[in-house]
């Protein structure tokens, strides 16, 4: 028979497996989980319009004509409509024609597109951009499977264009989708 060690008793090693087996089952949920904090994506605040809902800047790296791409969106309860603001760097400062959201085959135009401000850089220009699409439009692009891509079409011809990643697009669009059905309540 083994000495008694009251160090290091049964009812101590039980406690200690089942400490033990409670962590790694919430590791374990907390690696597989799809839940994801909005808190570095959304905010939203009462305004004298009502609810001011507002996606926080994004940075999309497959970019094509144009450096660095940004953009933001707000939606303002009781709208109809949500504003897309982009910040692209471009070395032409030719006036911006059009902007669509593109999914695939899905094409939306942007309405009242127009410039808030134009920056010089070393290399270029940024340009600050601003442009509405119908809510439902939104809702549509970021329920799609199909990765999100920005395009502008430029006057010279010239279109510069800035898309999600496969892997950007499934953890954003299911954020933002998940946000916007919660709008919607």
């Amino acid at each position: 028979m083994l000495p008694y060690n009251s160090f290091f008793s049964y009812e101590k090693a039980s406690f200690m497996m089942v400490r033990l087996t409670l962590f790694l089952i919430n590791i374990s949920v907390s690696l597989i989980s799809p839940a994801q904090s909005i808190e570095k994506r959304y905010s939203s605040y009462v305004s004298e319009r009502g609810i001011v809902n507002f996606f926080r800047p994004k940075k999309l790296n497959n970019n094509v004509n144009m450096g660095v791409f940004e953009f933001d969106m707000t939606y303002v309860s009781h709208g109809d409509s949500v504003t897309v603001n982009c910040s692209i760097n471009v070395t032409s400062v030719e006036p911006i024609v059009r902007a669509e959201l593109i999914n695939g085959e899905d094409k939306k135009s942007g309405e009242n597109v127009y410039v808030i401000y134009r920056d010089i850089t070393k290399k270029g220009y940024i340009v600050r951009l601003s442009a509405r699409y119908p809510l439902k439009d939104i809702q549509e692009c970021f329920s799609n499977r199909n990765p999100l891509v920005f395009c502008f079409l430029m006057k010279n011809g010239t279109t510069c264009s800035a898309s999600y990643s496969p892997s950007q697009w499934k953890k954003d669009s299911n954020l933002v989708t998940r946000i916007l059905s919660s709008l919607m309540l």
